[in-house]
């Protein structure tokens, strides 16, 4: 079970789709979210000859307006109740923190916190920075660039990913398609 939380517009669903190599769950470049509900697609992973299947929770963006699709609070019940649903059944093995690359967010730590208080040190919890297609000179600079105040705001990730996950035709730049195929 792996849950992908973060704020609205932060391209979790477009994370699912990039994980899955489909475009399943529907996205949209608004600024409105457009997950009203927790959605979850199963996807088999290939990794040393075995098949891992795993069940990817896309749940509806935090920190949205009171006039949004899923206000704030409403969005953060969600996503508590499914936490605590998750750890008395089958478990948590990991939690995917989703992020906007392009914005700076005073909500990065706040959500961090509300969401690693549920489950301590219990679930892995990695950091997912999005939209990064024209960070120069590669996507990792956002993480040089950002890793110690991060550390400084005691948030730890057992991992980082920083990727895009725009969507690829035949007109976009070569830089633009390796970066995509890289994420």
């Amino acid at each position: 079970n792996i849950v992908i939380f973060g704020e609205t517009g932060a391209g979790k669903s477009s994370l699912v789709n990039l994980i899955t190599g489909t475009q399943s769950a529907p996205t949209s470049s608004d600024a409105m979210g457009c997950t009203t509900k927790t959605n979850v697609y199963k996807h088999d992973i290939v990794s040393h000859n075995k098949t891992l299947k795993v069940k990817l929770f896309d749940t509806a963006g935090l920190d949205e307006g009171s006039e949004g699709t899923v206000p704030n609070k409403e969005a953060q019940n969600f996503l508590k109740k499914l936490l605590q649903t998750l750890m008395e059944q089958d478990g948590i093995h990991l939690l995917v923190y989703c992020v906007q690359g392009t914005r700076e967010s005073r909500a990065l730590h706040r959500n961090y916190m509300s969401f690693y208080s549920k489950v301590k040190e219990k679930v892995p919890i990695v950091i997912v920075v999005t939209r990064l297609e024209n960070q120069d000179p590669d996507m990792e600079q956002w993480w040089r660039k950002n890793e110690q105040s991060i550390s400084n705001l005691n948030m730890t990730f057992a991992g980082h990913a920083c990727v895009t996950t725009v969507t690829i035709d035949e007109n976009d730049s070569d830089k633009l398609k390796r970066r995509r195929e890289q994420s």
